[in-house]
């Protein structure tokens, strides 16, 4: 997988396909992420879901620290947020989603602000200022049935079975398409600041589409979910492949569900 920052947050998303159950009217859950690349403690990812009712929010940030930080001044540095509906079988719809960050300049000291509106049939961006949308640029039959990367994390715990038997179809920042693909790899003890206990895990086979600035090749992910007294799926260790870094590893320091800390 070609970009980092892709990586960092490009976890999933599902296309809306039915859920045997239907997750609680009301469910909060937020972690924290330390980002690890080459050894070391290269940063903080940090996420919070909310779901009252029919709707549903979501907000992250991202910021990269010590010497990776300010070797990359600040250009992974970004915000995220969602907001959406949940319909009837329980998936996930979002309607507007925006970030902001990356490079500052003079004339955007606060990075390149993004927006997308999501339809039943097509996603629209708007980016200031303006971004190109990647060669080639996602087809609208290829945007139709996506939700973006903030909510499908959302989409991942809160999705009933296992969450290593499934495609996900992904709409990174309003311009990169891929698809997730979870194969079951086994079970393993996690013992970790977040959580200490036994975990699915999951191999996720990256597959590029559309939409990306720079050339993309597949690529295999690792995923670890511990399913929780409530039902939720929680993420608790997520490893990927980059170029620029090694295996990049995402590891939970903090996660709780409705309030309650999970270990």
């Amino acid at each position: 997988m070609k970009s980092f920052a892709a990586a960092l947050l490009g976890l999933a998303a599902v296309t809306g396909a039915a859920m045997a159950q239907t997750p609680p009217a009301n469910l909060s859950l937020e972690v924290t992420f330390n980002v690890f690349a080459r050894g070391m403690n290269a940063g903080d990812f940090s996420y919070r879901f909310s779901q009252t009712g029919q709707a549903y929010e979501a907000s992250a940030t991202r910021e990269m620290k010590g010497l990776i930080g300010a070797a990359l001044n600040r250009s992974q540095d970004y915000t995220y947020s969602v907001r959406g509906a949940v319909a009837a079988d329980g998936s996930l719809q979002p309607s507007a989603y925006q970030h902001q960050g990356g490079r500052r300049r003079a004339d955007r000291p606060n990075g390149r602000l993004v927006r997308a509106t999501f339809t039943a049939n097509d996603v629209e961006t708007i980016a200031i200022p303006a971004m190109g949308m990647g060669d080639p640029r996602a087809t609208p039959a290829q945007r139709r049935g996506v939700i973006d990367q903030v909510t499908a994390i959302a989409a991942m715990a809160v999705a009933s079975g296992d969450p290593c038997t499934r495609t996900m179809r992904v709409y990174m920042d309003g311009r990169s398409r891929f698809d997730f693909v979870f194969i079951p790899n086994g079970r393993v003890n996690v013992n970790t600041r977040a959580y200490r206990g036994e975990a699915l895990r999951c191999s996720v086979q990256f597959r590029p589409i559309a939409g990306f600035g720079d050339p993309q090749e597949p690529a295999t992910l690792t995923f670890l979910f511990a399913q929780t007294p409530s039902g939720i799926y929680a993420p608790v260790t997520i490893e990927m492949p980059t170029d620029g870094a090694g295996i990049v590893r995402l590891e939970a320091r903090w996660l709780a569900i409705n309030g309650t800390p999970l270990r």
